[in-house]
């Protein structure tokens, strides 16, 4: 179908999106075919969709030799819609908010994630279901608001560069794989969007919790050098400071966002242990 039809369904469904939870809905059936297709599903894979919205992911997904699909949607009117639609012996189907789910989803493994997820929740999702999540995603194949993919994506001495982007790359190799034009969305939303890939992910050897509190403070001053934010509020001698910064190839005149990803796991390893 093209955009215009998608839309007449949209309408003739008396579908109005809901605010509150971020929802526009994609229509543009090539784009869900390119998630899918990076996504590189086999028949032993779980996949789980969060939001599957009116489905035009979802049937893409269907079409895939999957073993399970799992759909979380938050919304009771459309969950009872993609319930309906999409329950089967393969298929499990979720009405719950995935933020309250995600610490207690059970699924077999190898798993995988391919969601348009909205705005409002993308980068918390993400999170989740890197750190709390019971079972590890071997991939995520995610659409998110264009601004936060490139701040995920950003490469070492890019001012993009936050906590979101250090505590990915501990865990997988972000990239943005299709780039989605505002126009592909009903209703029109204010901003862009990008489809991301996270692959090759694993469990660093790091105390995730500590991890996350170090990073934030790093960047809790904007453009601060590394010894006048982490260091400084953490009250570290300034020889260990040192000793610190040459184990992990790094200036202590630099800024959080010029270390690359094995400078941020030296330096998060080593801060654990004075910690």
């Amino acid at each position: 179908m093209n955009r215009e039809e998608i839309i007449s369904n949209i309408k003739k469904d008396h579908r109005f999106a809901k605010k509150s939870l971020g929802q526009h809905f994609l229509t543009n059936e090539l784009v869900v075919q390119k998630m899918v297709e990076a996504s590189s599903i086999k028949d032993t894979d779980s996949i789980l969709e969060i939001g599957p919205g009116l489905g035009i992911l979802t049937r893409e997904i269907f079409k895939s030799p999957a073993r399970e699909i799992i759909l979380v949607e938050k919304d009771y009117d459309l969950c009872a819609r993609v319930r309906e639609q999409f329950e089967n012996k393969r298929s499990k189907v979720i009405c719950q908010d995935a933020m309250i789910l995600i610490p207690n989803l059970q699924v077999e493994s190898p798993f995988k994630v391919i969601s348009n997820l909205p705005y409002n929740v993308g980068s918390p999702i993400l999170v989740q279901l890197l750190t709390v999540c019971p079972t590890l995603p071997s991939r995520i194949i995610v659409m998110l608001q264009k601004e936060v993919a490139e701040r995920i994506c950003a490469k070492p001495n890019n001012s993009n560069r936050g906590l979101l982007t250090v505590l990915i790359e501990q865990f997988g190799e972000a990239k943005i794989i299709e780039q989605v034009s505002k126009e592909h969305f009903y209703p029109i939303p204010k901003v862009d969007s990008a489809v991301i890939s996270i692959e090759n992910i694993s469990k660093p050897d790091l105390d995730v919790k500590k991890a996350m509190r170090f990073i934030k403070m790093s960047f809790a001053g904007k453009r601060k050098k590394i010894k006048n934010s982490l260091f400084s509020t953490l009250k570290i001698d300034p020889k260990i400071q040192e000793e610190i910064a040459k184990k992990a190839g790094f200036d202590l005149n630099q800024r959080p966002e010029d270390l690359n990803r094995e400078s941020w796991f030296i330096l998060l390893k080593e801060l654990e242990q004075l910690a």
